[in-house]
């Protein structure tokens, strides 16, 4: 085991997870059914199975998981454990932070998503009428305890959801790792081993730059990268997360060209990277589809919306672009 912050931990293989888990209170598990089926028996706590869809990051299966604990005796001093990928650890941090006004939670990620990207900053939230993350708070989680175990039991279509997340990381800030990546991917496809130290990296950067800024007013902003179209994509079309962002990011892409903050050359390379990593990059549906969606999103202050555009391969800036000039690039793109 390393312990590389205050609460990111490595765990080097499944079995030792109980030796990093709490032992002093109760403990409640929210887990994702798949999840509970391959590895229940090192999870020896009570359990709420939880199913992983979007559809259940609601205020509505919050207030039935919330009486699930009262029905269970949980009190202040319970801790909840959320056991799964993002949808997992997003309810099981909203549902910690407004049961009894705040109980003890902390993560288990399975998924390379949630590994690299969800579990990690304390970002937890639930959707509103479909639109993402709209219900939410800031609160850090006493640990991520991450198992990389966990990554070989993943299919193909879990592990791009989550590689899109990866490499928007590097893309934001480290360039000689979104070339490896590539190579990795290109030589080796999707193996775990050779893309471990990678994993290690992305989530240790999200660590650094969520320790500075906690509360998404400076640096963090950038790890949204290909969240805004990315978010309307899903709430419009239904496709998962992670193909959704790797769309974004190639949408982000095109903006950054248009207004001339990138060159051609290098947002080719990236998205070259992301077809050889078989990332999805066209949207399904029409970007004037996504015209609702987007104004709807987080970033947007009045009649103005902070996009996340890369600039180069490891570089990325915020750029505020009213609304009414946005939609009008988004008809152009479409």
């Amino acid at each position: 085991m390393e312990k590389c912050a205050q609460n990111l931990i490595y765990c080097n293989t499944i079995a030792d997870l109980h030796s990093h888990l709490p032992d002093n209170c109760k403990v409640i598990t929210l887990i994702d059914p798949v999840v509970e089926d391959l590895y229940s028996q090192y999870l020896p706590h009570p359990r709420i199975i939880v199913d992983a869809s979007e559809k259940n990051k609601s205020i509505a299966r919050t207030e039935e998981l919330a009486l699930e604990l009262l029905n269970m005796g949980a009190d202040r001093e319970t801790f909840l454990l959320g056991v799964g990928g993002g949808i997992i650890t997003d309810l099981t941090g909203f549902l910690a932070s407004v049961y009894m006004r705040g109980v003890r939670f902390g993560f288990i990620p399975t998924t390379l998503l949630s590994q690299v990207d969800a579990s990690i900053g304390g970002k937890n939230g639930v959707n509103l009428k479909g639109y993402k993350n709209i219900l939410g708070v800031f609160r850090k989680p006493e640990f991520v305890l991450i198992c990389k175990d966990f990554l070989k039991s993943l299919p193909e279509k879990e592990f791009k959801n989550g590689l899109s997340e990866l490499l928007k990381t590097f893309i934001i800030c480290d360039r000689d790792s979104f070339f490896s990546v590539v190579d990795v991917v290109e030589r080796y496809g999707y193996d775990t081993g050779m893309l471990s130290p990678l994993v290690d990296k992305a989530a240790n950067i999200k660590f650094s730059i969520t320790e500075k800024d906690p509360c998404d007013r400076g640096e963090r902003e950038l790890l949204n990268l290909g969240h805004t179209f990315g978010h309307a994509l899903e709430k419009i079309s239904g496709i998962p997360h992670g193909e959704a962002v790797s769309i974004g990011i190639v949408t982000a892409l095109s903006f950054s060209e248009k207004l001339g903050l990138i060159s051609d050359e290098d947002a080719d390379i990236i998205r070259k990277g992301m077809e050889i990593c078989h990332l999805s990059t066209v949207s399904p549906v029409p970007l004037s589809s996504l015209k609702e969606a987007v104004v709807h999103d987080k970033k947007k202050s009045g009649s103005t919306i902070r996009l996340i555009l890369p600039t180069g391969i490891g570089k990325a800036v915020v750029h505020p672009i009213e609304v009414e000039i946005l939609e009008k690039y988004i008809y152009d793109l479409s």
